[in-house]
């Protein structure tokens, strides 16, 4: 009896041991995954394509016919009073990191209020958030398919026609897509612009 008392203090911090070292192991397994590049393993293939709307300057454009081979896309309106203007510059400086490091990328934002941010709107908007931005517009009916195919949520809330100061409810993913708008990945608020910049690495 007292030599299974004194063996089971010993037993005990065996099975702790190999518990701790268990869990360390795992711990170091995920931040290794964590820290690892998978550049060939897109998010989906399924959300995004081509993207032809009008830009700031009044010309019908391509996502794919820009020089970036990668884009950052946000969707939201110029006249948001809080979010879109803190997530856009938040953008913005994640591109001037790439710019930095040398990696050309496109900044993009398309608008969800296409019945007021015209060209004239979104040139003077543009100029506001970033230098390179690419902000872009089109006809209500190009934007709604613009949004299913990145499944975006945005609806306004004008009440009437005379209603000018109407607030659009939207999603605000911002999606890091291929040069043909297919999607890579996506980032959420809280995304640091580090963060981004070292995920939108991967697919350099």
């Amino acid at each position: 009896m007292f030599e299974e008392k004194k063996a089971f203090p010993i037993l005990i911090a065996f099975a702790l041991t190999i518990v701790i070292g268990s869990f360390s192991y795992n711990i170091y397994q995920f931040l290794q995954a964590e820290s690892v590049c998978e550049s060939d393993k897109r998010l989906t293939t399924e959300i995004g394509g081509e993207i032809e709307l009008i830009d700031q300057n009044g010309k019908r454009i391509k996502l794919s016919d820009q020089e970036g081979s990668i884009s950052l896309i946000y969707f939201g309106y110029s006249y948001c009073p809080d979010i879109c203007p803190y997530d856009l510059e938040r953008n913005a400086y994640v591109k001037d990191i790439m710019d930095k490091k040398e990696k050309k990328i496109n900044l993009v934002f398309i608008t969800l209020d296409p019945e007021r941010d015209t060209s004239p709107r979104l040139k003077i908007f543009s100029e506001y958030i970033h230098k390179d931005l690419i902000s872009l517009t089109g006809s209500g009916l190009e934007i709604e398919q613009v949004k299913n195919l990145f499944k975006v949520f945005g609806k306004s809330n004008k009440k009437d026609n005379d209603d000018e100061t109407y607030l659009v409810d939207h999603s605000t993913f911002t999606y890091l897509t291929d040069s043909k708008g297919k999607v890579l990945t996506f980032f959420n608020r809280k995304s640091s612009p580090e963060s981004i910049s070292e995920k939108m690495l991967c697919f350099l």
